[in-house]
């Protein structure tokens, strides 16, 4: 019986002062762990909107938003062509009234609007020499006399014995070589006067001072 007893093997209890400490421990450790979380909310950046003004190839619009850098405000825009420059970077960090200039490469719509408006153009130009060069082509004998000026009027017009009302005439400043263009609305100067053409103060003053008085000069009909 004795051989029998010895041969049994008894587990062993814990002393109560083990259990009590890792007890302790665990409730210490979750206590800190919720104090430093706490923290770590009270620490957290506050965050708040922010007034942007972004430049777009010169086009300036306002935004608001939450995004903390110029990357993310970018991705948030979601602008459709390449951007070739951004500045400040991406990576900087938005703040409040900060301005932004993005510059994007124009897609193949734009760049072809653009080319058609850039042959209009050339062709409105093209036009205008031709009637110019037109203009240029006397449609009478070139004059030679003297002009003189009177207050008739403020558009840039002549009193005329030679030519009708309405017609254009070109006339040139011999001492000075100015040209200007005028139409005949009026009839004059006299015969007696030794002058030709009677110009508006206006027209006169481009050719020479309104103090030479009479100015001696070469004048055709356009």
């Amino acid at each position: 019986m004795r051989s029998r007893l010895k041969n049994l093997k008894y587990a062993k209890p814990q002393p109560p002062a083990a259990k009590k400490s890792w007890w302790t421990t665990v409730t210490v450790g979750s206590l800190i762990l919720f104090i430093y979380l706490l923290c770590q909310l009270d620490s957290a950046p506050e965050v708040s909107a922010k007034t942007i003004s972004v430049s777009i190839n010169g086009l300036i619009e306002t935004y608001t938003t939450f995004s903390p850098t110029v990357g993310e405000l970018i991705a948030e825009l979601m602008i459709d062509e390449p951007i070739i420059t951004v500045t400040p970077p991406r990576a900087s960090k938005l703040t409040d009234q900060i301005q932004i200039a993005i510059t994007t490469k124009p897609t193949l719509r734009n760049s072809i609007v653009a080319a058609n408006m850039q042959a209009t153009i050339q062709k409105v130009q093209e036009e205008i020499k031709k009637r110019e060069a037109a203009l240029a082509i006397p449609k009478s004998p070139i004059y030679e006399g003297y002009a003189s000026w009177y207050a008739f009027g403020n558009g840039m017009n002549t009193a005329s014995r030679q030519f009708p009302r309405g017609s254009k005439i070109r006339v040139i400043a011999v001492n000075s070589g100015k040209t200007i263009d005028v139409i005949v609305n009026d009839f004059g100067p006299e015969d007696w006067t030794g002058v030709s053409l009677d110009l508006n103060k206006p027209a006169f003053a481009k050719l020479a001072p309104l103090g030479a008085g009479i100015i001696p000069i070469r004048y055709y009909k356009i």
